[in-house]
């Protein structure tokens, strides 16, 4: 079986099955516009790509994914002597039409725009993700491992496969885009632009939960004013600022427990409680028991 992927030379392999396509490339020093042919995900493999889109810029690493869509030009730059290994994989409209119709409900209402749509449209919002954080991610992640292992058989590509990785996308960009409709805001690009920014403060929060934080420090740094940080954030995830980075805490504080690895008191401060009361009292109202418990267990 031929290698998918070579160290050495400048290289894409592509094959394709009713206009949707899968893309395999192993480049060095590279520069090439980009217009996605229906919906695209740019995944690295290894290596480093930067792709610009209209006018935003992403870096993407080893195991991380861009989502963006045909409404969306610009260009792709891997830097001379950094080899970058490469998916890239293109759905056509339909298919994630289908993949919609096939996920929604019928009593489902999306009032400002149409899910079977949102996916071609301006409206989608092009994103970076980690693959281990997401469906569509893990299933990238076992296709690299595949194909490095030579494990991945092009005679066996059907289109079984873009539909189910068609349907994993959908599953995941369902709550985006319940939380971008959840903006109060008309403008398709300020609503973008907020999602980012508000995606930015809570980034940081799962980042840095166990230091000290204030909504100030955290709405500075999704450069946006306290207030408009809080209002938004709430409207967009249910939950305020305060809430969100205490369930972080809370969800840490557990994961130690549960592994017998510090007292509570010990637990406490690690996730950045000031003391064990506080922390036992905001663990027992989350998960009904007392932290305690997990230690006697």
């Amino acid at each position: 079986m031929q290698p998918l992927f070579s160290d050495t030379s400048q290289e894409w392999k592509t094959l394709e099955q009713q206009n949707n396509s899968l893309v395999f490339s192993s480049l060095n020093e590279f520069y090439q516009p980009v217009k996605s042919k229906g919906f695209a995900i740019k995944y690295v493999v290894e290596g480093f790509e930067t792709y610009t889109l209209n006018e935003y810029q992403y870096h993407v690493g080893t195991n991380q994914y861009l989502l963006c869509n045909s409404s969306k030009e610009g260009h792709v730059n891997i830097e001379a002597g950094k080899n970058a290994k490469g998916i890239c994989i293109n759905l056509v409209p339909a298919l994630m039409e289908e993949a919609v119709a096939s996920l929604r409900r019928p009593d489902t209402s999306y009032p400002d725009v149409d899910l079977g749509t949102f996916f071609s449209t301006p409206y989608f919002l092009d994103q970076l993700y980690k693959a281990d954080e997401t469906i569509t991610g893990k299933a990238l992640l076992q296709l690299g491992k595949d194909v490095a292992f030579n494990k991945f058989e092009v005679s066996n590509l059907t289109m079984e496969f873009f539909y189910s990785l068609a349907e994993k996308i959908v599953t995941d960009q369902l709550p985006v885009f319940k939380q971008l409709q959840s903006l109060p805001v008309i403008k398709t690009t300020t609503r973008k632009d907020l999602y980012k920014r508000i995606s930015r403060g809570r980034e940081f929060i799962d980042q840095a939960y166990a230091n000290p934080l204030t909504i100030s420090l955290i709405a500075q740094e999704a450069c946006m004013s306290e207030y408009h940080f809080f209002r938004l954030f709430k409207k967009m995830l249910g939950m305020s600022p305060h809430q969100y980075l205490q369930h972080k805490r809370l969800e840490h504080g557990k994961r130690i427990l549960e592994q017998q690895q510090l007292s509570v008191s010990e637990t406490a401060l690690e996730t950045g409680f000031p003391d064990i009361y506080s922390f036992s009292k905001a663990f027992k109202n989350l998960y009904g028991f007392a932290p305690s418990v997990l230690i006697r267990k």
